[in-house]
């Protein structure tokens, strides 16, 4: 079976602008590819995200990464760093009731947002 090891982010001019918002969260590999202007970004040692300007392509809108936070806590700071107010609810249509909390930000040009969330009981 084929694996699924990077996907790419068609970003036309706003290219720079997305790499300085994902730099927050990822860390950028140099040298990866030898396709001039593509910019590559490490999302865990196993899956890479590729932007590109891809003039003669559609411009990729709404992509999400998601970070699992492993407390609430540490969800609490990236909400105070980022400014943003902590949302949840709690889920009810699985086996386990459970309370998701997240932050959403969101990224240039609507490419691209990050979700960092929070699991925990209801």
């Amino acid at each position: 079976m084929a694996e699924n090891k990077s996907s790419y982010l068609v970003c036309r001019n706003n290219i720079n602008d997305v790499k300085k918002f994902l730099k927050k969260f990822f860390k950028e590999v140099k040298g990866k590819y030898n396709h001039p202007g593509w910019i590559t970004f490490k999302i865990n040692p196993k899956f890479i995200v590729n932007l590109m300007e891809g003039n003669d392509q559609i411009m990729t809108q709404n992509m999400t990464f998601e970070i699992c936070c492993k407390s609430l806590k540490e969800l609490e700071k990236f909400a105070k760093k980022f400014n943003c107010k902590i949302d949840s609810f709690v889920a009810t249509e699985t086996v386990y009731k459970y309370r998701y909390h997240y932050i959403e930000i969101f990224g240039p040009a609507n490419i691209c947002k990050i979700e960092i969330n929070y699991t925990g009981k209801p």
